[in-house]
């Protein structure tokens, strides 16, 4: 393996080469069962219809913003096991793991471990957490097997979603019941602890029909590392780390029904479980010493469809989701620090850092054609968060936050070849008031294979529960207050992004390609950040570091553009090639200095490594004769800075191979797959101790029909 990883690490030009060269070559192999798409073909399905940038079915190139989309066979062949890491294939997008079960997937950088400035839809329903405003991906009930398509809104679209609709918005659609007509049951093992057994069913029963999945994952996490690792820009040295208690196990059901109650109506209910145990914490450490965390995450779901005839459709949807995290350590009090402090033997220092978080939400949508060249969607939401944490909030309480919207989009062709969208979120919510979230676009056709866009717009992000109430106090055990490290900030302001883009977007019928092409300015204010030096100190060690979240003064602007050209010769092949420029400028507030009410004395950082300067990705699949297929998938990323606990690091390679059999028997289908995740060299994730170096894992999925 280690000679292998060499050969292909020797230069990453040879990686893009091969891959250039095996989607050149690759047309003449397929032509012998899958001829070459004419032309007629490649203009009805190089184009295909969007539906999460203004929740009106749409062409992409009448879309007020930039779409990627991540088909069934694209994720097929990726070899991916979990969902972030087919984000890889969306120009613009950085993906990191601060632990095997805690992944950030974020769109221009700017991310912490939770990656909270993006919007994440499955099935229509939110799944960010009420809490911290992130996705817990490896929480989510839903296995990657379930996921039909993925729509990727490459820019602000809080008109259409509201708020974590901020830089980019994520809509994760799964496969209909009638989709999955049999069984299918699979078995994965690989290296690293990885394994996972599988059982989907789907079907139908009368008016109903429906699809069920039974998981189970298992895998160890990261190898680690103790030694400093490379030193941000302008600083000279970094300690060492402490190694991270990583690894997860755990159950999952996910559950889609739909009950056809007429020729126009239907009532789907779908639910789902993920629950198991994640290993948190670190070894050597004090109060967070290594433990495992218990969750239990499970969501239901309703919704009505109502489509009285072609022009019009009505949506309503209630869901509730509930997730729990129980953890606790404890921490015995050294006689060093004991007996000084007059407690008596045996005193230790027991925290609590279990958190639940609930969201129950009711939307009405409702679409509408006027006339041909006029049409609308409208809707209106309402929404109960509810959070409670002892020791992240220092209260026994749940917290309370309601959120209500109006929000509609406006479809116009003012010409054949033109096409204007407007755009508009009210949202009133119990933290910040009311906030509007416009947008209008322009699209143009120069001809019926070329077209341009341009389009502004405004979206906000609502400052999270953990933002404005965390408070991070350690109690000793006769009451008296050892420490607080976090303080949150009720008086936070959203943060609010500016955006302005010109799209072009290309369709090459004699080469079989599409281009998309985005430049982009975007304005980033009142960013939410944590500062150190806050004077909020405790009893017993006064001095100490206090971080409080605070809207840094100052704006930070983030210009560039991004290309995806698309290569597709027959319904089995495909090469696509990503790439990413971004620039940004401007500085956030990091510490509040000696005098932190005056704020001529606090100090900032620049932003400029918190945005990778490039990112790269080149994506190829081929069906061969005798049913093999071959995947590969290749990525780069520039040197960036993760926030919050992660660290600054180097740039990034990684190239995925998969290449798989299918075995056709009575009523029957076997595939077997290999999968080698990162040939090359290893590299660090997120943190430096995350070491991701090479992990191979074996998949037999048996289908009956």
């Amino acid at each position: 393996m280690s000679r292998w990883r060499t050969v292909l690490a020797r230069g990453h030009a040879n990686v893009v080469a091969f891959l250039l060269a095996a989607g050149m070559t690759c047309q003449a192999s397929a032509e012998h069962e899958n001829p070459p798409l004419d032309e007629s073909y490649f203009l009805d399905e190089s184009v295909p219809i969007v539906l999460s940038a203004t929740r009106l079915a749409q062409p992409q190139y009448e879309s007020p913003a930039s779409v990627t989309i991540i088909d069934r066979d694209m994720i097929r062949a990726s070899g991916a096991l979990d969902i972030p890491d087919l984000l890889r294939l969306v120009p613009g997008f950085q993906v990191g793991r601060a632990r095997i079960h805690t992944i950030s997937a974020s769109y221009h950088g700017l991310a912490d471990e939770r990656a909270r400035r993006m919007q994440v839809l499955i099935d229509g329903r939110p799944v960010y957490g009420p809490a911290n405003g992130g996705v817990r991906w490896m929480e989510l009930p839903l296995d990657i097997s379930d996921v039909e398509r993925i729509e990727v809104i490459r820019g602000p679209n809080a008109a259409a979603y509201g708020a974590n609709s901020f830089l980019g918005a994520i809509n994760i659609i799964t496969q209909h019941p009638l989709e999955l007509p049999g069984t299918q049951a699979g078995i994965l093992a690989g290296n690293k602890g990885n394994r996972k057994a599988l059982l989907r069913h789907g079907g139908s029963r009368g008016r109903l029909d429906y699809r069920f999945t039974l998981a189970w994952r298992k895998d160890d996490g990261f190898e680690t590392r103790t030694d400093p690792g490379p030193p941000e820009p302008g600083k000279t040295n970094r300690e060492a780390r402490k190694p991270l208690a990583d690894g997860m196990r755990f159950p999952l059901f996910d559950l889609r029904t739909e009950y056809r109650l007429s020729n126009t109506a239907s009532l789907e209910f779908l639910a789902g479980y993920n629950g198991g145990v994640r290993r948190d914490g670190a070894f050597d450490e004090d109060i967070d010493s290594p433990r495992e965390d218990r969750i239990t995450s499970h969501f239901q779901q309703l919704v009505y469809h109502h489509s009285p005839g072609a022009d019009r459709e009505t949506r309503f949807q209630l869901y509730h989701t509930y997730m729990r995290n129980s953890s606790m350590t404890i921490y015995p009090i050294p006689d060093a620090l004991r007996i000084p402090l007059g407690l008596a033997p045996g005193a230790a220092i027991v925290t609590d850092f279990g958190i639940t978080e609930q969201r129950l939400e009711a939307e009405l949508v409702h679409h509408r054609s006027l006339s041909s060249d006029l049409r609308f969607v409208a809707g209106a939401s309402a929404r109960l968060d509810r959070v409670r944490g002892r020791n992240w909030f220092s209260r026994e309480d749940f917290i309370v936050n309601h959120l209500y919207r109006l929000f509609g989009n406006l479809e116009y062709h003012p010409m054949p070849r033109g096409v204007l969208n407007l755009g508009l979120m009210v949202e009133k919510s119990s933290q910040v008031g009311t906030r509007l979230s416009p947008r209008i676009a322009y699209n143009h056709q120069l001809t019926p294979n070329h077209g341009l866009r341009a389009s502004l717009s405004r979206a906000y992000r609502l400052p999270t529960i953990y933002e404005e109430h965390i408070d991070g106090s350690v109690y000793l055990p006769d009451g008296r207050l050892f420490n607080r490290v976090y303080l949150g900030n009720e008086n936070l302001d959203p943060e609010s992004l500016t955006s302005f883009e010109i799209g072009y977007l290309g369709r090459f019928p004699e080469f079989y390609s599409t281009i998309d092409i985005k430049l982009f300015l975007e304005r980033l204010e009142n960013r939410i950040t944590s500062a150190k030096n806050w004077p909020e100190t405790g009893e017993i060690h006064p001095g100490q570091r206090t971080l409080r979240f605070i809207n840094s003064p100052g704006d930070s602007f983030i210009r560039g553009i991004e290309l995806s050209c698309r290569w597709r010769p027959t319904k089995d092949d495909m090469l696509l090639f990503n790439w990413n420029y971004s620039d940004i400028d401007g500085n956030y507030l990091k510490d509040f200095g000696p005098s932190p009410y005056t704020p001529s004395s606090w100090l900032f950082r620049d932003v400029d490594n918190q945005v990778p300067r490039h990112t790269y990705s080149l994506f190829f699949m081929h069906r061969l004769p005798g049913n093999w297929e071959l995947g590969a998938l290749y990525y780069r990323t520039d040197s960036m800075k993760w926030l919050g606990d992660g660290d600054y690091l180097g740039p990034q390679d990684r190239l995925d191979l998969r290449i798989a059999r299918t075995f056709r028997l009575n009523g029957a289908e076997l595939e077997a797959s290999l999968v080698a995740q990162n040939v090359l060299d290893e590299y660090l994730e997120f943190r430096d101790e995350n070491v991701f170096d090479t992990r191979v894992y074996g998949q037999l999925l048996l289908s009956l029909y």
